[in-house]
C-alpha cells in the first residue's frame, strides 16, 4: 500500500470554497466512484465534514494518484482545478498515517481534542466497506487510526483539553469583570466547541447564558437543558446582545472576523450600565474578534494565542498538564506510526521468508524423490515416510535463524535490505530451471554495440516528487538485486543534498548493471569556504576537487549539479550523462507562507546568487537583499529562526530533499530566470584519453544509457549563454531553454552593473529524422542548441554594452548575513 491523503479544511479554505465541499451522501459515493476508476487509485475512503474533505486513497504512483483524484474532485464539487489547487493539502507515505491518526485523535479538529471527528470517521470506513471500495491495506491502517482515537481519548485526559482552555481563560476573566456568578454570558456560534462552551460556563453558576446561532435550532438544542437562552444571529442581535453580556465567548469558525472594532463600539455605547467591562474569550481560529478591540476602553481580548502563552508557562500546574495530556497523545500516535513501520517491514519480508521455505521444500521433494528411486522397493514405506519428516526438520532447523533474524533485523534497521540480502544468499529469485541455465553473470558487455536499448520508463530513473529525498545520503554502499562481480566508485559532496542525489543516481546504476557502487565523498572549496561564491570566483568551486579524484583513480565516476559545472571542458573528462532534469525554476520559503508579492516592503530576504539579487531587486526594489550561503537546511534554518524573512533556493534542491512542503512562492520565470543548467545534474567520468582501467569503457556506455537528450540539448543551449559571455555559474545571468515540438526556445537574462535587467528570447528550429520527430541527439542539434545560445549573449552584450560583473553594483547581495564575520558563518 502507498496511502495519499487529498484534503481541504478550515486551516486552508475560505468558508465559500469549504461549502462547495459540503458533499452529500449521493456526492460522496460519486467522489469515490469516479476516484475509483482513475488509473493509478486501488482504494479509496472519503471523509466529509462541515469543515473538512479528506479523501484517503491507496494509489500505485503519487503524481497519477493526486491525477486521479483531483479530476474526480473537479468533477463533483464543480470547481475549477486551478482555483481548487491553492486550497488542497497533500500527505503521502508515512506522512498520510501520521496525520491521519492526528486527525483521528482529534489533534487536526478546530476545537482541539474534540471526539465528533472519530465518530466521523469510523461512519466514513463503515461506508466504504459496505461500498467495498477499501483495499486490505486501507481496512488495515483505517482500523489502526480508530484504535488510535479511541485510546487517545480512553488513555489520557484529552476530553479535558479544550475544557481547560476555556478554564484557563475564565480565570483571567474574573479579575476584569467579577464573580462569575453575576455576570451574562454570549456564546456566539452552535457548534461543537459552543456547546462546550455553555457546559463549562453553567458549571461554574454564570448569571444567565444567551448562544446566539445561524441556525436557531442548533442554539435552542444547547441551552435547552440549562434554561439559557437561544437567538437567531442578525446584526442587529449580535449589537444587542453583546451590549446585554459581560463575558462573550466566540468560536464560530468563520474565515473572518465576526466582532470587529465598529460593532464593538455600537455594542458598548448600547451598553445601559455605560462603563460596565467585557471580556471576550476568543477560541477560533482563525481568531473571531478583530484585534483592535482590545484598544477599546473598559475591554480586554483573550485568544488561542495568549492562551498558548499560558500553556508554555510551565509553573502553572493547569496549563502544563494540558501540553503534558498533548504530549502523552503524541507519544500513543507515535507508538502507533512505529507499530506500522514493523508491519511494513513484515510484509516486506514476509515473500523472502515464504520463498525460502518454498525453496527448502522443493529441495526435501527433490532429495526425497532422488533417494526414493534409488532405494527402489527394498525399503518399507514406513521407513521413506520418516526418512522425509528427518529431511523436513532438518531444512526447517536451518532455515529458522535466518527466517527469524531477517525480520528481527530488518524491525531493527531499515535502512538495510536484509530481505534482499537473504533473496542474494539463498539465491531465491531464480527458479531450478532459471539456475541450471543461468548464463556467466561476473561479466557484463556494456560496449556501444551490446548496450540495450532503454525508454525512459525503463532506466530505473528516481523521480524527485518533493515529498521525501529521492535517496538516503547517509548511505555508503549501493548493492545491485543481482550483483555482477563489478565494484565502481561514485565521488561526489559531502552536502546532504549532495549525497542523496549522487546515491539516487548510484541505484539507478546499481539496477541497470548489477555493479555495487561505493559512495565516495570529496571535500571542496566551497564546502568549507563560507566567503561568497562571487568573491571565490563561483565556477568551479564545488567542482575542482571531485575531478581530482576522478583524474586520480580515487573514483571512477562524478555526480555534480550542472549548474556549478564550469562551461569550459576539462582535460581528461567526459561529461556523460545528463539525466533527466528537475523542476529548473526558483523557489521561496518564508516564515509566515508569503508570497514575493506579499511580502512586506524592508523584508530581509537571503540569497548568495548574484543572479537571484539582480532579479529580486527588479520585482521587488523595496525588500532588502542579503547574502547568505550554506547548503539547503542551513539557508531555510536561518528562515525559521528568524534571521531571514524569507530566502530564495532552487526547486531542484528543496525537490530532491523532500522539502517541497515548505516552499510558499514558485517564482515565475517571468520574475525569475533560472541558472543554466539548473534543476539538471551531471555526471562525469574519464574520458578514453585517460583511462586508468578496462572498465573506463564499461562506464562510459553504461552511463550513456541513463542521458536524457531533451535535458542535455537544452542545457547546452543555456550554458552557451555563459561560455558566450565569458561568464561564471555566478555571473547576474539566467537562461531556461524548452523544447516545443520540432523547436527550441531560449529564453536569457543579464543584469548590468546598475542592476538593470535586459531579458531576451530566441528561437530555432531542431533537425528531424524520417519520422518527422526531432533528432535530439544528433550533432546538428546540439549546433543549433550553441548558436541559439551564442546569439542570445551576443544580443545581451551588445545592449548592455559590458560584460556583467558579479561583485559590482545591484547584481550581487549588499551584505553578508549578520553573525556572517569575514565570509564565514
Amino acid at each position: 500500500m502507498t496511502l495519499l491523503v487529498i484534503g481541504v479544511n478550515h486551516r486552508t479554505a475560505p468558508m465559500s470554497v469549504l461549502e462547495a465541499f459540503a458533499l452529500g451522501g449521493g456526492e460522496v459515493t460519486d467522489l469515490r466512484t469516479r476516484a475509483l476508476a482513475g488509473e493509478y487509485v486501488a482504494g479509496v475512503n472519503v471523509l466529509s465534514t462541515c469543515n473538512r474533505l479528506e479523501v484517503l486513497a491507496d494509489v500505485t504512483a503519487f503524481h497519477g494518484g493526486l491525477a486521479d483524484i483531483g479530476t474526480a474532485l473537479v468533477a463533483v464539487t464543480g470547481l475549477d482545478w486551478q482555483e481548487l489547487s491553492q486550497h488542497l493539502y497533500a500527505h503521502f507515505g508515512e506522512k498520510a498515517e501520521e496525520h491521519l491518526f492526528t486527525l483521528a485523535a482529534g489533534l487536526d479538529s478546530m476545537a482541539l481534542g474534540e471526539s465528533q471527528i472519530l465518530g466521523q470517521l469510523r461512519d466514513s470506513a463503515r461506508a466504504s466497506r459496505q461500498a467495498k471500495t477499501l483495499t486490505p491495506d486501507m481496512i488495515h491502517i483505517l482500523d489502526k487510526a480508530l484504535e488510535v482515537g479511541k485510546r487517545a481519548h480512553s488513555e489520557t485526559a484529552l476530553d479535558s483539553v479544550a475544557q481547560s482552555l476555556l478554564e484557563s481563560a475564565l480565570g483571567a476573566g474574573v479579575a476584569h469583570i467579577g464573580p462569575l456568578t453575576r455576570a451574562n454570558a454570549l456564546v456566539i456560534g452552535a457548534g461543537a466547541m459552543s456547546g462546550l462552551a455553555v457546559t463549562t460556563l453553567h458549571r461554574h453558576s454564570i448569571k444567565s447564558i444567551t448562544v446566539l446561532g445561524r441556525t436557531l435550532e442548533k442554539a435552542e438544542r444547547l441551552v435547552a437543558p440549562l434554561g439559557g437562552r437561544a437567538v437567531q444571529w442578525t446584526d442587529e442581535a449580535l449589537v444587542r446582545e453583546l451590549a446585554a453580556a459581560d463575558l462573550i465567548v466566540s468560536v464560530t469558525g468563520a474565515r473572518g472576523t465576526v466582532v470587529d472594532k465598529d460593532t464593538a463600539i455600537e455594542a458598548l455605547q448600547r451598553d445601559e450600565v455605560g462603563s460596565k467591562n467585557k471580556f471576550f474569550i476568543d477560541l477560533a481560529l482563525p481568531h473571531d474578534i478583530a484585534h483592535d478591540v482590545a484598544e477599546l476602553p473598559h475591554v480586554r481580548v483573550m485568544g488561542l494565542s495568549e492562551l498558548s502563552r499560558q500553556f508554555a508557562d510551565t509553573s502553572s500546574q493547569e496549563t502544563s498538564s494540558v501540553v503534558a495530556v498533548i504530549g502523552e497523545v503524541k507519544e500513543i500516535i507515535q507508538a502507533a506510526l512505529d507499530e506500522e513501520a514493523v508491519h511494513r517491514v513484515a510484509k516486506k519480508v514476509s515473500p523472502t521468508v515464504s520463498a525460502l521455505r518454498e525453496q527448502a521444500q522443493e529441495i526435501v521433494d527433490g532429495e526425497y524423490d532422488r533417494l526414493a528411486r534409488k532405494l527402489g522397493g527394498d525399503v518399507p514405506q514406513s521407513q521413506l515416510a520418516e526418512i522425509r519428516r528427518t529431511l523436513q526438520r532438518i531444512a526447517e532447523k536451518i532455515i529458522h535463524t535466518p527466517t527469524v533474524r531477517v525480520k528481527e533485523l530488518s524491525a531493527e534497521d531499515e535502512s538495510v535490505d536484509y530481505a534482499a540480502a537473504l533473496t542474494n544468499l539463498f539465491d531465491l529469485s531464480k527458479t531450478p530451471a532459471d539456475k541450471q541455465g543461468e548464463l556467466d553473470r561476473n561479466r557484463v558487455d556494456f560496449s556501444a554495440e551490446g548496450m540495450p536499448k532503454r525508454t525512459a520508463s525503463a532506466n530505473h530513473y528516481v523521480p524527485a516528487d518533493g515529498l521525501r529525498p529521492v535517496a538516503d545520503h547517509t548511505l555508503d554502499v549501493v548493492e545491485p538485486e543481482f550483483f555482477t562481480g563489478r565494484t565502481m566508485r561514485l565521488g561526489t559532496r559531502r552536502s546532504r543534498l549532495a549525497r542523496s542525489q549522487s546515491t539516487a543516481v548510484a541505484q539507478q546504476l546499481a539496477a541497470l548493471t548489477g555493479w555495487r557502487i561505493e559512495i565516495v565523498e570529496v571535500v571542496t572549496e566551497g564546502d568549507v569556504n563560507m566567503t561568497p561564491l562571487a568573491k571565490l570566483g563561483g565556477s568551479g568551486v564545488f567542482v575542482s576537487a571531485v575531478r581530482r579524484a576522478l583524474l586520480t583513480g580515487k573514483v571512477d565516476m562524478v555526480v555534480h549539479s550542472l549548474k556549478d559545472l564550469p562551461t569550459a571542458p576539462a582535460a581528461g573528462i567526459d561529461l556523460a550523462a545528463v539525466p533527466p532534469r528537475v523542476d529548473p525554476s526558483d523557489v521561496l520559503i518564508t516564515r509566515d507562507g508569503l508570497t514575493l508579492d506579499e511580502l512586506p516592503a524592508g523584508a530581509v530576504v537571503g540569497t548568495g546568487s548574484p543572479r537571484r539579487a539582480a532579479q529580486l531587486r527588479a520585482a521587488r526594489p523595496d525588500l532588502d537583499v542579503r547574502g547568505v550561503r550554506g547548503n539547503v537546511d542551513t539557508r531555510i534554518k536561518h528562515v525559521t529562526e528568524g534571521r531571514l524573512d524569507g530566502v530564495v533556493i532552487a526547486a531542484a534542491g528543496v525537490r530532491r530533499l523532500g522539502r517541497l512542503a515548505e516552499v510558499t512562492d514558485t517564482l515565475d520565470t517571468s520574475v525569475m530566470l533560472p541558472a543554466a543548467g539548473q534543476g539538471a545534474l551531471a555526471i562525469e567520468c574519464r574520458s578514453e584519453d585517460a583511462d586508468l582501467s578496462d572498465t573506463d569503457a564499461e562506464i562510459r556506455a553504461a552511463l550513456n544509457t541513463i542521458n536524457d537528450p531533451s535535458t542535455a540539448l537544452r542545457v547546452a543551449a543555456e550554458r552557451a549563454v555563459l561560455s558566450r559571455s565569458e561568464a561564471g555559474c555566478s555571473a547576474p545571468i539566467g537562461a531556461l531553454a524548452t523544447i516545443e515540438g520540432s523547436t527550441l526556445r531560449l529564453a536569457s537574462v543579464m543584469a548590468g552593473v546598475d542592476g538593470h535587467l535586459q531579458r531576451v528570447s530566441h528561437l530555432t528550429a531542431l533537425p528531424a529524422g524520417a519520422d518527422g520527430a526531432p533528432e535530439l541527439s544528433s550533432s546538428a542539434a546540439l549546433h543549433a542548441a550553441l548558436r541559439i545560445g551564442y546569439d542570445s549573449a551576443d544580443e545581451l552584450l551588445h545592449i548592455l554594452g559590458e560584460v556583467p560583473d558579479t561583485l559590482a553594483g545591484s547584481n550581487a547581495p549588499t551584505e553578508n548575513l549578520p553573525g556572517m564575520v569575514g565570509g564565514r558563518s
